[in-house]
């Protein structure tokens, strides 16, 4: 019988309150006394004494039968002067916590509410703790990869930003400046462009010589790359030269068509277009030609009346001499012994200058190209009597030529080609059109630059995510350790009181209050 006394009770924890009920250990309804007991100490607590130790006991809100024990423990000492000769307490503070503790001990009710407390953290604000915890551990984990990933597609933008910019032919600090610096050798460029096309001169008369024994007649000589041939022998010369053979004895080449020969850079790198206000409002505007030189007797060019362009365009149309409803050209005289002219407008644009003659030029390499891709595997097939009895009275030029030198060939036509039509060309020409694309240019550079502005800022973000988890983390850390260290405590206290209830027999309360 003694060996049986001492055999342990297991009890689950879940079911911790309804098996002291069932054994009467406490009343069924013990959550409504629980309420009385919990307005008297709330109202106890606003009158008790400021002692460190009575002010390490209140901290916290979970008050519990033990608790209050200790509580009148430390009035004994506070409250010892109000003792009368009966050995009762008159103090108020002694009184109300004395009662609570009665309260507490009436039908067992401190054990009931202690166990559904407990129970109460092991389901709901432990697993809650840990639960954000977890929540927190991951947020830090994910942002530090976040992190890595905007620095990765920072360092991504701002090199695709380099290659943009390298495409155009700028280092990307002061963009207008540096494209105003490009457009401004443009001219120079078009020289180069332009030597470069006396070089080939010998593979268009190669192609030339195909044409005329391929239709076996020379009647096609004069249209075979006739811009080719032209800038071979006068380089870049102007429009009106191109069109009239001549070259002009004046060229007249207003600088706000060609958009960067205006071009200033202010003080922050910013480029200023500059602007035809400064244009005098008189009726005669003098274009600084030496009439004399020119053997030109005077010319007027009357502005009265004059409509304005809309904003938007550029203000310059090419003059039909027949029609003197915009223009009112009163008299030009030209040398008779000279034969030559003024060129204007578009006549005043070199031929690579000029977006039609440039095409023409640009069509013409595209066209060698292909003469000599088709050329090339031709010659790189196996012959056949076929072929051979073809070229049998070809010109000897026409035969001595092998793959190797098609292809050496095509080198020469696409290194002038791809100078002409590569990224960075085709913004410098669009420019010299318009002075306002610097702008639009500019704008898509800074978009592509502004990402990584957006990546760096995102990245900030997640610092702060991160920084704001780590706070929350730490402090949520010793709240879960002081809930189950508070647990643990309870655990004691539940299955010690259980045990005297049932001759000291060990009590082991079973479930999660053992994964704590």
């Amino acid at each position: 019988m003694e060996g049986e006394n001492l055999l342990p009770i297991d009890i689950q924890c879940t079911k911790l309150v309804d098996w002291l009920i069932d054994r009467r250990h406490c009343n069924i309804r013990w959550q409504t006394s629980a309420e009385v007991v919990k307005e008297k100490i709330n109202d106890a607590l606003k009158d008790m004494p400021s002692t460190p130790e009575m002010e390490k006991l209140l901290e916290g809100s979970c008050f519990h039968y033990f608790k209050c024990l200790k509580i009148v423990e430390v009035l004994r000492d506070t409250e010892k002067d109000s003792k009368n000769i009966f050995g009762m307490y008159s103090s108020t503070r002694m009184k109300d916590w004395q009662e609570i503790v009665k309260l507490y001990v009436k039908e067992n009710l401190y054990l009931a509410e202690l166990s559904s407390r407990l129970l109460r953290n092991l389901n709901y604000e432990i697993p809650s703790i840990k639960r954000q915890i977890a929540k927190c551990e991951q947020v830090q984990e994910e942002t530090v990869r976040k992190e890595q990933d905007c620095v990765k597609n920072a360092n991504e933008a701002r090199r695709l930003y380099k290659v943009e910019c390298r495409k155009i032919g700028v280092e990307g600090d002061q963009v207008k400046k540096e494209l105003a610096d490009l457009v401004e050798n443009l001219p120079n460029e078009f020289d180069e462009i332009a030597r470069k096309a006396k070089s080939i001169r010998d593979i268009s008369d190669f192609y030339a010589v195909f044409v005329e024994f391929a239709v076996g007649s020379d009647e096609f000589q004069d249209s075979i790359t006739p811009m080719l041939r032209f800038l071979s022998e006068h380089g870049n010369a102007t429009v009106y030269q191109w069109r009239t053979g001549s070259a002009p004895t004046s060229v007249f080449h207003r600088k706000a068509s060609v958009a960067c020969e205006n071009v200033t850079s202010n003080e922050d790198g910013e480029i200023d277009w500059g602007a035809m206000d400064d244009i005098p409002a008189s009726d005669e505007i003098d274009f600084g030609i030496d009439l004399d030189d020119a053997g030109i007797e005077g010319i007027t060019l009357e502005t009265a009346g004059v409509e304005q362009p809309a904003e938007g365009e550029n203000g310059f149309e090419i003059i039909d001499v027949e029609k003197k409803d915009s223009w009112q050209i009163e008299e030009i005289n030209l040398d008779p012994n000279s034969g030559d002219g003024i060129a204007t407008g578009d006549d005043a644009m070199t031929v690579l200058e000029n977006l039609k003659t440039r095409t023409l030029f640009i069509n013409e390499l595209m066209e060698l190209r292909g003469f000599l891709s088709q050329r090339a595997k031709e010659l790189s097939l196996d012959t056949d009597v076929l072929s051979i009895n073809q070229f049998q009275s070809a010109p000897a030029e026409l035969q001595m030529r092998s793959m190797d030198d098609m292809k050496a060939m095509q080198r020469r036509v696409n290194e002038i080609y791809e100078a002409l039509t590569s990224t960075r060309m085709t913004h410098l020409c669009r420019i010299l059109s318009s002075p306002r694309y610097v702008d639009r240019l500019t704008d898509n550079l800074k978009r592509q630059l502004a990402l990584v502005d957006k990546h760096l800022n995102t990245k900030v973000n997640f610092i702060n995510r991160r920084a704001d988890a780590g706070v929350e983390l730490r402090s949520l850390e010793p709240r879960l350790k002081s809930l189950i260290s508070e647990a643990k405590e309870w655990q004691k206290l539940i299955e010690d009181d259980i045990s005297k209830r049932y001759k000291d027999r060990p009590i082991h309360l079973m479930g999660t209050i053992n994964q704590l």
